[in-house]
């Protein structure tokens, strides 16, 4: 089976819009031409690798190509090339993340139909990707174990926003599709940072909102795993990542006994197992017959009045995740760096893999 690989990072943007006709903004076009290269890390050899821009693909092998043996690049609108008519290959594609849109744009670059998810099981994939679709675990897990902490609640109304708002001293509301922060507001009970006409827009236009309480967050980090669309899931690492304002800034790329070591300064020493463990059934679940591939159930520290506790479940992103690449980059690379990131430089998005 060989597979094509396509790094399409605005994919939270286009699970949001909903649609196939879905342009991405200028920053999210940037991102994706920019590191198209960027699944040759966990490609097999006769891999192909999609690319807007096969000159950035020639800059990647000249500075990445030790890893890169027997990968392929072929710019995106020239995919229908690897399908002749007498098809004597088995072809898979592995994208970022899928959505309507990205379907949609592999068919008009000549991807047969048969190949990616159906439109109805684009449609599931979507749904599941709803971040109402994490209540019922947050809390079930909350209850669970012992040193956890986390609630969450959907609101279809502006009332129920309020009625939810009341209750707590601070508070953040989340649109149930949105990327890097941007469907993401903070907000106090008397909403005196204005933030009543976002929260009106994303009730019209996704027809709900989540509302959570506000914690005071010690250090983001991640559980990556793997569904195989049949009810199961394993799980393949941590990940330790910096944000800023909700956008993406690095991994840390260790081994797991390190990761383990970094959290056990606020974490006790089986809490992470328990979790993971709990989490593995319900993912698996929430896959069976909708989604297969990789995926990733973000987590963080957190600071309360009797201690340092755990949030289990921040999000779940049906997808690929830099934690994922991360995972994959550290394999590769056997412990000759210790950061990667993802930075402007001159204007253009870089990779950039520190020691």
């Amino acid at each position: 089976m060989r597979r094509i690989h396509v790094f399409n990072p605005d994919h939270d943007l286009a699970l949001a819009f909903g649609a196939e006709r879905f342009t991405s903004p200028a920053a999210g076009r940037l991102l994706r031409h920019d590191l198209a290269f960027l699944p040759a890390f966990w490609s097999g050899k006769d891999d192909v690798v999609a690319v807007d821009d096969m000159d950035v693909a020639r800059k990647a092998v000249q500075t990445w190509g030790e890893w890169f043996e027997g990968v392929t690049f072929l710019p995106l609108r020239e995919l229908g090339t690897l399908f002749p008519a007498q098809k004597d290959e088995c072809w898979e594609v592995h994208p970022w993340g899928w959505n309507a849109a990205l379907r949609l744009q592999l068919s008009l670059s000549g991807v047969p139909e048969e190949i990616p998810p159906s439109k109805e099981r684009i449609a599931r994939i979507r749904t599941c990707s709803h971040r109402q679709q994490t209540i019922d675990l947050l809390h079930a897990v909350v209850e669970a174990v012992p040193l956890t902490v986390g609630r969450r609640f959907v609101a279809h109304r502006m009332e129920e926003v309020r009625e939810w708002l009341s209750s707590l001293s601070s508070a953040v509301v989340k649109a149930p599709w949105s990327s890097s922060g941007r469907g993401v507001r903070f907000v106090t009970p008397d909403m005196a940072n204005n933030v009543e006409g976002f929260i009106k827009r994303v009730i019209d236009r996704q027809g709900s909102i989540i509302v959570e309480p506000c914690y005071d967050r010690v250090v983001d980090f991640g559980m990556e795993y793997v569904a195989d669309g049949q009810g199961n899931a394993v799980f393949t690492g941590l990940s330790l990542f910096d944000t800023r304002h909700g956008a993406y800034l690095g991994n840390l790329l260790a081994e797991e006994a390190e990761k383990r070591r970094c959290l056990a300064q606020w974490l006790p020493e089986g809490l992470l197992d328990e979790v993971r463990d709990r989490l593995l059934p319900w993912l698996g679940k929430m896959c069976e017959d909708t989604y297969s591939g990789p995926l990733g159930v973000d987590m963080m520290v957190v600071r309360t009045t009797d201690g340092f506790r755990l949030h289990p479940c921040v999000e779940v992103n049906l997808r690929r995740t830099m934690g994922h690449a991360a995972l994959d980059i550290a394999a590769r690379t056997q412990g000759r760096y210790g950061m990667m990131r993802v930075m402007m430089d001159k204007g253009c998005y870089v990779l950039r893999l520190e020691k």
